[in-house]
This record gives structure tokens, C-alpha cells and sequence, in this order.
């Protein structure tokens, strides 16, 4: 039977060792984990080769503990590959898990333990600070709908395509790095399965009764037949005009057509290929698959720096206060501007973008009370100079994007003097602590006057994607 060792570093370099009170990895076969072993334990080790089930239950218990799921956990003997996915590899002694385990309970220490309980993104991008270079690996369970997991991601966010999606987010965001491209694979549009059959079918009425078989084509009368129905008596007949056929190439030959459907009789080339979803049985053309590229993700450089602070979302979010819209709802907008003011010149606009390039060092700098102060002082000069018909959205980028109706570029070149001033508000004197090099608030701005500044048949979505490059520079 494997046990469980809990091991609690102590002053001096010293290290104790001690079993988990009470607790067995054949106690995992109840659901009633003391959670108090999570919290006080420092490290965790397999010591023996155990039932793999009650591996994947401890492990997994341990990764969806509100602290423990950080903690070191190595094995003493080969794991399966789902615990393995959760633990932080093997160890042949304690004193190489000691000393594997120090370095990533030093990188703990930097984490703020309120922190850690607040949300699954912070969590991830924390399980990542504490191990420099690891890399998500997608495990292949070829029985799951996507045929690929991410156990950890599940763990601290769903399921299968939820946890996948989450990835995705995050490295959207940029929190995340794609890393190794492990596979590709193509997924039903419908339910997003991966367990495909690829049909042949007749093109003509789609039926699944084809057969391959072999056609003869007649010089005399011209027609085209299996070749079954020109056999008469070990020798080759025309049944249509009775021609003996003795010579390939100048009595008949073999025509393209290769199948032949025995529900309509249509005889082709190529069948029509379909892929039938066994999870929901929905039937599409292989060019309507979506295709996913299977890849591996690690920390980028925008995500270590969230994983000292926290996630700045609320701090965002303190930009969302004055006639706010959802992004997708400010692109019809937009759209909408556009074509206005393609049919009539004489209508302007101005469009303002904004970016706070680095709000994160900021955070880092100064602490998220004092970032939260500028933010709000940021929203507050923009309130002010919001006008009710203006519109305001912000989208992943952490970009503050103003539609302005009716504004020139004077009026637009007003407003940005006035934003100007933002960069102000924080002086290097106040990041000069524990020796940090002074940092200034690094405020982007990129402003368009319709019509002038457009391209011709550029829609909303590509106008901001031309603004977020100016700001991105």
C-alpha cells in the first residue's frame, strides 16, 4: 500500500518528515480529504507505486485545494499519465525533494496568499510563476470528445472545451504563451467532437450504397457499363449492341468512372466525402471542419508579471463606468458611422484610442491600491469629458476605445491635449522603493478623423485593428 509523506521545512535548513495524520492512499477511496493537510504541508510525496485511481484522486484533491494546489508533489515510483500531468516529476531521494521543492516554495513567498483565492486565472498564472519553464502539455485521452485535456486546467476551471477555451482566453490576453505544437486535429462545427467517420457517398443523390467496380466503355454504340454485365460465356460483349469486344484499345476500353451507386445507378469518379459526427450526428463537408491546433501553453512575460500583482481586470474594469457598450455592439456602431459618413462627407467623427502600455509594472511598482487611485482619477477626467452622445468600449487589449459624433479634428485634438495631462500623475519619485528603477505611466493615444483619415471599404473591425497597431508601436 503507498503512503502519503507530508513534509514541513523548518528553521536552520532543516526538514521533518511526517505522514499526513490519519491519512493512507487507501483512505482516498472516501471523499473526506482533510483539507487542513493541504494548507500545513509543504510538500508532498508519493513514497510507493499505489493503485493509479487513488494516485489521480490524491493529486487531483490536492490541485483543487483553495492553497494546496500550488504545493510541491513528486512520486518516489513511475506515475500514470494524468497524475503525472498534476505532479512536479519524480524523485529518487528526499534530499532531491527538498531541495527541488525550496525553489519553488521561494517563488510562493512572492505571491500574495489573499491573492491566491480570488480566481482560477490568478491561480494557473501563479502554478506557472512558482515553476520557471514549465509548459502545459495537452494529455491525449483518446475516449474524451476533444481528445485532448489539460488536466490542471480542468481542475481549476471545468471540463474538457471549457478548460480548453479558458487556455485560449489567456493567451489571448497574453497572459499565455503557445508553446509546443503537439497536434492538429478537426472538430464537428456543431458540438466541437472529434471522433469523426468519414463517409463516402454518391454524389449524385448522397446515398451510402456505392461499390467500386470496374466499367467498360463500348467504341461501337458508346456505352458505358459495369464490366459483369459484357461477360458472356468467358468473353467480353457489348449487351446493348452485341459487338464482340477482343481488343483493349481499339474494341473498348476502361473509362474514368470507377463507382457506381446502386440506389440511383449513377456512375462517377469520386464519391462525395462527408464527416459524420458520432456525437451528435451532424453530417459536414471536411473544408467546414474546424481545425484545432493542439499546443501547449507557458507563462509569458504579461503573465508573470500578473501572477506578483493579481490579475488588473478590476482595475479595468474602473473604465467601464461612462457610456459603456459591449464591444461587439460598439463595432455595429461603428459600422453603422462609417457608412454615414461614406453616403455624407459632410457628417465627421473622430475616434479616440487609448492604452495604458504599462499599468502592470505600474501595479508592480506602486501596489494595486495606488494603481486603482490613478485609474480612478483617469476615469474620473474622462467622465468629464464625455460628452452623452459619445460612446465608450474597451476591449481584451485593455484599449479604451471613444467614438465621438460630430467632433473634428480640432474638437478631437482638444480632447486629447487634455488627456495628455494622465501621464502626470505618476511621478518617478514615488517607484524608487526597495531600489526599483523609477518607472512613468507609459500612456499610448491614437486618434482618426472620419473621413479623411479612412481607407477605402475599411469596416469597423479592421479600423480598429490599423488604431491598435499605432498603439502597440
Amino acid at each position: 500500500m503507498s503512503h502519503l509523506t507530508c513534509i514541513r521545512f523548518l528553521r536552520g535548513g532543516r526538514a521533518h518528515f511526517s505522514p499526513v495524520p490519519g491519512m493512507t492512499l487507501r483512505d482516498l477511496e472516501t471523499p473526506d480529504i482533510p483539507g487542513d493537510a493541504f494548507e500545513e504541508g509543504d510538500l508532498f510525496l508519493l513514497d510507493g507505486s499505489g493503485a493509479p485511481e487513488r494516485t489521480r484522486r490524491f493529486a487531483a484533491a490536492l490541485r483543487s485545494h483553495p492553497l494546496g494546489f500550488v504545493k510541491p508533489l513528486f512520486a518516489a515510483a513511475s506515475l500514470d499519465p494524468f497524475s503525472e500531468a498534476l505532479a512536479d516529476g519524480r524523485v529518487d531521494s528526499l534530499e532531491e525533494a527538498e531541495t527541488r521543492a525550496g525553489e519553488i516554495l521561494t517563488r510562493l513567498k512572492e505571491l500574495n496568499r489573499e491573492t491566491l483565492l480570488e480566481e482560477p486565472d490568478y491561480r494557473l498564472l501563479a502554478y506557472l510563476h512558482t515553476r520557471p519553464g514549465r509548459e502545459l502539455l495537452p494529455l491525449r485521452m483518446p475516449f474524451s470528445p476533444g481528445v485532448y485535456s489539460f488536466p490542471l486546467a480542468e481542475i481549476l476551471s471545468g471540463p474538457g472545451d471549457e478548460a480548453i477555451r479558458w487556455l485560449q482566453t489567456l493567451s489571448e490576453r497574453r497572459l499565455l504563451s503557445r508553446g509546443t505544437l503537439v497536434d492538429r486535429i478537426r472538430l464537428c462545427p456543431r458540438c466541437e467532437g472529434s471522433h469523426l467517420n468519414y463517409v463516402d457517398l454518391c454524389p449524385e443523390c448522397g446515398s451510402l450504397d456505392i461499390v467500386a467496380t470496374r466499367f467498360i466503355h463500348c467504341f461501337t454504340c458508346g456505352r458505358v457499363a459495369p464490366q459483369r454485365e459484357f461477360l458472356r460465356e468467358n468473353t467480353l460483349q457489348c449487351p446493348f449492341c452485341g459487338t464482340r469486344l477482343r481488343h483493349l484499345g481499339s474494341d473498348y476500353d476502361h473509362p474514368l468512372e470507377s463507382h457506381l451507386c446502386n440506389t440511383c445507378g449513377h456512375q462517377f469518379v469520386e464519391p462525395a466525402v462527408t464527416a459524420a459526427c458520432f456525437r451528435c450526428e451532424t453530417r459536414t463537408v471536411p473544408e467546414d471542419l474546424v481545425v484545432r491546433h493542439v499546443t501547449g501553453y507557458s507563462l509569458s512575460e504579461k503573465g508573470r508579471t500578473s501572477a506578483r500583482i493579481g490579475t488588473l481586470e478590476d482595475v479595468y474594469e474602473l473604465l467601464d463606468q461612462f457610456n459603456y457598450v459591449v464591444p461587439a455592439y460598439f463595432l455595429q456602431l461603428l459600422d453603422w458611422q462609417l457608412a454615414l459618413t461614406r453616403r455624407y462627407p459632410d457628417i465627421t467623427f473622430s475616434l479616440l484610442g487609448l492604452r495604458f502600455a504599462n499599468l502592470p509594472e505600474i501595479t508592480d511598482a506602486l501596489g494595486r491600491h495606488r494603481t486603482k487611485q490613478l485609474v480612478e482619477a483617469v476615469a474620473e477626467r474622462l467622465r468629464n469629458m464625455v460628452r452623452t452622445t459619445d460612446v465608450t468600449t474597451r476591449t481584451s487589449l485593455g484599449i479604451v476605445w471613444l467614438l465621438l459624433p460630430r467632433t473634428d479634428r480640432e474638437g478631437a485634438r482638444i480632447l486629447a491635449s487634455r488627456l495628455e495631462a494622465v501621464r502626470g500623475l505618476v511621478t518617478p519619485d514615488e517607484t524608487l522603493e526597495e531600489g526599483r528603477a523609477p518607472v512613468t505611466f507609459d500612456f499610448r493615444m491614437t486618434v482618426l478623423v472620419a473621413p479623411e483619415d479612412l481607407f477605402p471599404d475599411e469596416n469597423a473591425s479592421l479600423l480598429l485593428a490599423r488604431l491598435s497597431g499605432n498603439l502597440e508601436e
